[in-house]
């Protein structure tokens, strides 16, 4: 019985393991469309994770407006954006406030988290693109 107790334990622990590895939402465009946007509600001092596949050399442009400010007098942001599987000397990335941009040096699905750092949950626009043209880049490529 013991044995058997452990077994289901083990089982449930590596059921948790494969549940938070796909915990992110992937994002996917109508045919012919190189954007999307979304309506997120983050819940207070929480992040979400979101993937989007894309090509080699290709620019993701993600930006978020709406309730994403502490409050209407202090402009400092609550909802961050931050590349959560981007490699260092392959990938560029650049983010600021209330924007990530990416310019990809692999094929393969990009993860990026949106965070929440405030006391309550915040609801608001985000705009995912995915383009061929470099200019789009919001950083400054060496």
């Amino acid at each position: 019985m013991k044995n058997l107790f452990i077994l289901f334990g083990f089982i449930g622990f590596v059921l948790t393991l494969g549940t938070s590895a796909d915990a992110q939402t992937r994002i996917s465009f109508d045919k012919g469309a190189f954007s999307k946007t979304l309506t997120v509600t983050v819940p207070a001092k929480s992040e979400k994770q979101y993937s989007v596949l894309v090509k080699k050399n290709q620019v993701i442009n993600v930006t978020v407006s709406g309730d994403i400010n502490v409050s209407k007098n202090i402009e400092f942001p609550a909802i961050s954006l931050n590349l959560v599987n981007g490699e260092d000397g392959v990938d560029n990335w650049q983010d600021g406030e209330g924007y990530l941009s990416v310019l990809t040096g692999t094929d393969g699905h990009f993860i990026f988290s949106v965070s929440n750092s405030s006391n309550r949950p915040r609801t608001f626009k985000m705009r995912v693109s995915v383009t061929d043209d470099h200019d789009d880049y919001m950083g400054g490529i060496d």
